[in-house]
């Protein structure tokens, strides 16, 4: 089986090794990952005859390749030299901060030269973060290299806070853009010192904490010892349903290649996007504990099918008096979906904000508000005007 279209003499040979090294570290990472059963010197005889059985030809191969920029996770835990990085938060929140941040543009291209786009950080905690978190890991972001303001991927209610808070106002204002995030479950929690004792030797606490320290990769290799569950990152496709498990299988990439990277998680893919707005169905007063005087409970977002999120939502609570609906949506309007998430999240970003505003509104954490219906009525109207004028 060959193919051959397309190369010159030697061309598709070429394209998979490179692909085998840039991807995954070579060709024993790559048939790994695969579950093609050659090793060693059977794997060249049989490695284009698998490329064309698995995704049909070299350049459908590559074109899978080339719609994931990133490192594979796996892959930059098992460098000779690991594309992985620790540091420290005062929590862990990628839901609310979507990026890593320095205090100033030299500290941040500093990262930039070291690193490889798909770079994984190991955060533990430290400073104001809960007292079973100081000083444990507790979670692990990917990055890519783009770069932006803190406030171009963080939550608009969590910017609202820190942009008036005098102790953060100034500081991690130089961002990088979080692609990915897990959480550490708090059983497998490894106190840093345990975790990077080469990394942590000295003591430079400060030094972790603003600029970042490269892990060796026995260092690298103690994050498979976690059990890790995959969460939401702000700005990013929500994820829609998530299991904790060993690192080994969360990070492995699935079958056949790495264009979805998930055992136990669905990502929305790209491509376009509603706009909606969930409603909580039930008695307000009973669910606050107190009166809501008219105010009801919705989350605002956007999905490929808001349906489905819905449905997602209330299979994550026990059968009860609560539930879900869908209050506004494009499907419900007949409205054509937007074409990217870029302008989902333009859209979404005005919802959020005007949701949020007192006295007829308020959040209640994450995407969830408790409004009067004429200011959703207005954040629906305002959120679609805002993702139809978006542009790039």
């Amino acid at each position: 089986m060959s193919d051959t279209s397309n190369y010159t003499q030697g061309g598709d040979a070429q394209a998979i090794s490179r692909i085998a090294k840039d991807y995954y570290g070579g060709f024993p990472e790559m048939f790994a990952a695969h579950d093609w059963p050659e090793r060693g010197t059977g794997m060249m005889p049989s490695v284009q005859a698998h490329v064309v059985r698995s995704y049909g030809s070299v350049r459908a191969f590559e074109d899978a390749h080339i719609a994931d920029e990133l490192m594979l996770p796996i892959t930059a835990i098992k460098r000779d030299t690991p594309n992985v990085w620790l540091t420290s938060f005062y929590g862990f929140a990628p839901e609310k901060w979507g990026f890593l941040g320095f205090a100033d543009e030299t500290r941040r291209q500093g990262f930039l030269r070291q690193t490889q786009p798909g770079v994984l950080v190991v955060i533990y905690g430290s400073g104001d973060a809960p007292k079973d978190e100081l000083y444990n890991v507790i979670g692990i972001q990917q990055c890519s290299h783009q770069i932006g303001s803190a406030e171009q991927f963080m939550h608009p209610l969590a910017w609202d806070v820190k942009r008036v808070d005098p102790d953060q106002a100034d500081r991690w204002n130089y961002a990088v853009r979080t692609t990915r995030a897990w959480r550490v479950t708090p059983e497998s929690r490894m106190n840093v010192r345990k975790f990077a004792p080469e990394a942590t030797r000295t003591g430079a606490w400060q030094h972790i904490g603003s600029r970042g320290v490269q892990l060796s990769k026995a260092e690298a290799e103690n994050i498979l010892k976690l059990d890790l569950q995959e969460v939401d990152v702000y700005g990013e496709n929500p994820i829609l349903g998530s299991s904790a498990g060993s690192a080994t299988e969360i990070l492995a990439p699935s079958k056949p290649g790495p264009v979805s990277q998930r055992s136990f998680v669905t990502r929305e893919s790209e491509g376009p996007k509603h706009l909606y707005i969930l409603r909580l169905k039930g008695d307000t007063d009973a669910f606050l504990g107190k009166l809501a005087n008219g105010q009801i409970i919705v989350k605002a977002g956007f999905s490929k099918s808001p349906q489905t999120r819905c449905d997602d939502h209330n299979r994550t609570i026990p059968e009860c008096a609560f539930r879900w609906e869908v209050l506004h949506s494009g499907p419900k309007y007949d409205m054509k979906a937007y074409p990217t998430s870029e302008h989902a999240k333009h859209g979404e970003r005005v919802m959020q904000q005007i949701l949020s505003s007192r006295p007829r509104g308020r959040s209640l954490g994450g995407e969830f508000f408790l409004a009067e219906p004429t200011l959703i009525q207005d954040a629906w109207e305002q959120g679609n005007q805002s993702a139809k004028e978006y542009t790039k």
